[in-house]
């Protein structure tokens, strides 16, 4: 497996200093965001400069958002991301499923699956780039746990998943469980912890605030051994992307470096280990 980073954190660099900085700190593959211009001539300078691979690009927007230029604008930032990642050899475009405003999760499935089915898929074969599906769950996404992914795939079987088990932690799902009926179908790995903070959780219940938050790997309640264990035992040998959205290592680009270092260096020894 690789080690990489989501540039989200690091946002406002451009691809040439953030694939230098990946190199000099030892990781091995980057997912872009969107927050980075779709640059060809740039992409191809850092990844020639650095050897450090695009292996990813990743956008989580609503294409079915209620406003219709909203919407639309979603719509071709997705496909440019697609075009892109085929002219570029990029393997994967992880992306959320859309979420019809006003619908429960099952009944916002149908028209999530008509779009990517008639108009992303199609254009993904096209460009040689897999569709993953992150597993955020907010109101741009259908695909947010077993049930729904168990829809989604029997619609869609060439879609994959982008394995995100911070998401699963909060909402109260087991991730180890979730990920042995679902590692075939892992296509990428975010690695992003959850902490409860139960304490805040006895007053205020799961539908209060403040009762969990994001943390980097190893610092929140996810036992990344077994994780780790579980892609493995699934036969993944693919990137393993640190998504620094943890609250204690924010505020500055140092916290921001440091806190990327410190996940690279508690994730890269369980597989070397093993």
């Amino acid at each position: 497996m690789q080690l990489g980073f989501l540039t989200n954190s690091l946002g406002k660099w451009p691809i040439g200093k953030l694939a230098h900085w990946a190199k000099d700190n030892g990781f091995e593959a980057l997912e872009v965001g969107a927050s980075i211009p779709l640059d060809e001539a740039a992409f191809r300078q850092a990844v020639s400069e650095t050897g450090i691979p695009i292996t990813a690009f990743i956008y989580c927007r609503s294409f079915l958002d209620a406003n219709a230029d909203i919407a639309a604008m979603h719509r071709k930032n997705i496909k440019d991301r697609i075009i892109m990642a085929g002219k570029l050899g990029v393997p994967i475009v992880s992306m959320s499923t859309g979420r019809a405003p006003g619908l429960s999760l099952e009944a916002a499935l149908e028209p999530s699956v008509e779009f990517l089915g008639k108009e992303i898929l199609p254009l993904a074969r096209e460009c040689g780039v897999k569709i993953s599906i992150e597993n955020c769950p907010d109101m741009s996404n259908v695909g947010t746990c077993p049930h729904m992914w168990r829809k989604l795939f029997a619609q869609l079987p060439e879609i994959g998943l982008t394995f995100d088990p911070s998401h699963l932690v909060r909402t109260m799902i087991d991730p180890y469980v979730a990920l042995r009926e679902f590692g075939n179908k892992v296509m990428y790995v975010h690695a992003k912890d959850t902490e409860i903070l139960h304490d805040r959780l006895q007053q205020v219940g799961v539908e209060g605030q403040g009762w969990w938050r994001y943390r980097i790997p190893g610092w929140g309640d996810t036992n990344w051994t077994r994780i780790v264990s579980g892609l493995m035992e699934a036969g993944y040998d693919g990137v393993i992307s640190i998504e620094h959205e943890d609250p204690v290592w924010e505020g500055s680009e140092e916290k921001v470096m440091q806190a990327l270092r410190l996940g690279r260096d508690f994730l890269r020894p369980i597989w070397e280990s093993q």
